[in-house]
């Protein structure tokens, strides 16, 4: 046999492994392709249903993935990270005071238990067992709060009176699932849309997309790849003999960011009410604005105001003067943010929400203008 005849008959069997393994990496994606859609509900029922699915118990394996180049804000790495990047998370949920919630990184796998007797971290990597102590008014959002069940709620829940409309329905994860779009009213407010998929059935969320104003491609979703809808059974942790035990209180916003608790904010900004005053207990932290037009404000130590407007500046950040001190604002579609430094009240502000930029700018020459 010539070699040119061996080279053919090498080149054959290679491409018949070729194509092959074509056939088999494709399978799951034709297999999604073609598992059956959920019917065109009434997006109005499709919104009711998924806000009565609290109750709803579940058990699979989901992910998000955010695209927010978010700078490292002072104590709150852990969270930007959330909203930058992919979180692969499995979940056994059996009601909304018992759930198991686990993240599984490269660094090491962290668990998070909801039991009616209170909450506990465990960290695999230092092999540490944590009881979480108190219910704070306003803890720092975590990688259960992105659970697809968990964000659509939230975010029906803000939005009451915006309006929707129907989408198509997809298969997720198996679930032949309904699609609704809510829309913002509130021109002021940067997100552009929400896009998510329920059980018609149930009303179990299986997928959430949200897209900045302007923008087609989502910036953050959320799916399950695996579900179930069964109740799983979720108890106490219990580590192996030789594991770490402490015990300190749950992570509040406030202290993690060292806000002043007796700074009054002003009833209104920017002609917005507030919301809610004395955010979490705090006197020096409130939230305005209604629905996903809303924003928050916390008076904070002139250190972490420094740390946070040097990380601002450092991803792009611009400091402007105005007429009683100064504020840097960056913006990251579809998150605004600015850190006010008053001249007057020698006071600093941290605010951040899903608003213009110009309505940041109003509120932070209002802030530096009052007085103590």
């Amino acid at each position: 046999m010539t070699p040119s005849v061996v080279r053919r008959a090498r080149w054959r069997r290679w491409s018949v492994v070729a194509a092959v393994a074509a056939v088999l990496v494709s399978v799951p994606s034709l297999v999604s392709a073609l598992a059956p859609a959920g019917e065109t509900l009434d997006p109005a029922r499709l919104r009711a249903l998924v806000l009565d699915s609290a109750g709803r118990p579940y058990q699979g394996y989901a992910e998000s993935a955010g695209s927010l180049a978010l700078p490292e804000l002072p104590n709150l790495g852990a969270v930007t990270a959330l909203f930058s990047m992919r979180t692969p998370m499995r979940a056994w949920y059996a009601g909304p005071d018992r759930y198991r919630v686990d993240i599984l990184g490269t660094a090491g796998e962290h668990d998070v238990y909801r039991l009616p007797g209170g909450e506990y971290a465990w960290d695999y990597g230092d092999d540490m067992l944590t009881s979480l102590v108190g219910d704070p008014g306003v803890r720092l959002p975590r990688a259960a709060d992105l659970l697809p069940p968990e964000l659509a709620r939230r975010i029906l829940r803000a939005a009451g009176g915006d309006p929707v409309s129907a989408l198509p329905g997809r298969n997720v994860a198996g679930v032949a699932a309904s699609g609704l779009r809510l829309v913002p009213a509130d021109p002021a407010t940067t997100i552009g849309h929400v896009d998510l998929w329920a059980d018609p059935a149930t009303g179990l969320p299986v997928r959430v997309e949200v897209a900045a104003r302007g923008q087609a491609a989502p910036i953050l979703v959320t799916e399950f790849r695996q579900l179930e809808q069964t109740t799983p059974v979720v108890g106490t942790p219990r580590p192996a003999p030789g594991s770490g035990f402490t015990v300190t209180n749950a992570p509040d916003l406030a202290e993690t960011l060292g806000a002043f608790t007796q700074v009054p904010l002003p009833p209104s900004l920017a002609g917005r009410p507030v919301v809610s005053p004395d955010l979490g207990g705090v006197t020096g932290a409130a939230l305005y604005g209604r629905g996903l037009a809303s924003f928050a404000v916390i008076a904070v130590p002139r250190p972490i105001a420094a740390a946070a407007a040097d990380a601002a500046g450092k991803a792009g950040g611009t400091q402007v003067r105005l007429a009683a001190g100064t504020v840097v604002q960056l913006s990251i579609t579809p998150l605004s943010l600015a850190i006010v430094r008053s001249a007057v009240a020698r006071r600093s502000y941290l605010l951040a929400g899903t608003v213009t930029p110009d309505v940041l700018r109003t509120v932070a020459d209002e802030l530096s203008r009052a007085r103590r």
